[in-house]
């Protein structure tokens, strides 16, 4: 009887612990995910108007007919 008791207190043990780490991975997650959201749309992207890359507007180089991506090739004039 004492060995039924013990194995139901550990599972319940078990059990308790396993809800705990199940939250508290919940909780990493979702703020992981809130901080790539939030840095991915504080850089919006541009189109190249040479070769049609899209850079991040603050990478882009300002060109005579608009953005380009920076490369020997594109700063070119044609």
């Amino acid at each position: 009887m004492k060995f039924v008791l013990w194995i139901i207190v550990i599972g319940v043990a078990l059990l308790a612990l396993r809800f705990v780490n199940v939250t508290a991975a919940r909780r990493r997650n979702a703020s992981a995910r809130g901080g790539a959201q939030r840095g991915a749309s504080a850089d919006s992207m541009v189109r190249c108007v040479r070769c049609g890359v899209y850079v991040p507007s603050t990478d882009a180089r300002p060109g005579p007919d608009g953005p380009t991506c920076g490369e020997p090739v594109c700063l070119q004039r044609r």
